[in-house]
């Protein structure tokens, strides 16, 4: 988990973009220099050189050849559409976050604010002050209860049944 260090200085929106820009940064490096890749592209990349060599000895078409190069750009795709689904799910993810906690934070207590002051406003003072009270204590309250028991404790989240999915492919690879 990221510390709060780095979001100190510049807030978290400005912390958030630099993380942005770094994830960019490695999407790109793991796509052009990533293990997986790299040895996939070496791999399609002799298996045509093979191809075009035995095209041309023998004047036919080597279909087992083309069709491993096939199967190896269906793996790059399968990484690349991996890649784009959990982007695509995290991103959902991250706005209903945002949406619960800004009304868990913000809109609940400028509702009871708002409130208190139409109170205040037609003169009465006891309610005004109850609702008060109310908004004190619930900006007293440190942790948000509610959107951490949704996002953090969700285990039928798209995220963690991909993240499941990308463990049993790499087991199978690795047997």
């Amino acid at each position: 988990m990221f510390s709060l260090y780095r979001y100190k200085k510049n807030g978290l929106p400005y912390g958030l973009i630099k993380l942005h820009e770094f994830l960019l940064e490695d999407i790109i490096l793991y796509f052009e220099k990533g293990k997986f890749i790299r040895k996939r592209v070496k791999e399609v990349r002799t298996t045509i050189k093979q191809a075009l060599r035995f095209a041309k000895k023998k004047k036919i078409y080597s279909s087992n050849k083309t069709d491993r190069a096939l199967e190896l750009m269906e793996e790059l795709l399968e990484e690349v559409d991996y890649t784009h689904q959990v982007l695509k799910e995290t991103a959902i993810e991250m706005e209903s976050m945002i949406t619960q906690i800004k009304e868990e934070r913000v809109e609940k207590i400028s509702s009871l604010i708002n409130t208190a002051r139409e109170h205040f406003r037609e003169k009465e003072l006891e309610k005004g002050m109850e609702l008060l009270k109310e908004a004190q204590s619930e900006l007293g309250e440190k942790f948000l209860l509610k959107t951490r028991k949704n996002f953090l404790t969700g285990i039928d989240s798209e995220i963690k049944k991909i993240k499941y999915e990308i463990e049993k492919k790499l087991k199978k690879l690795k047997r």
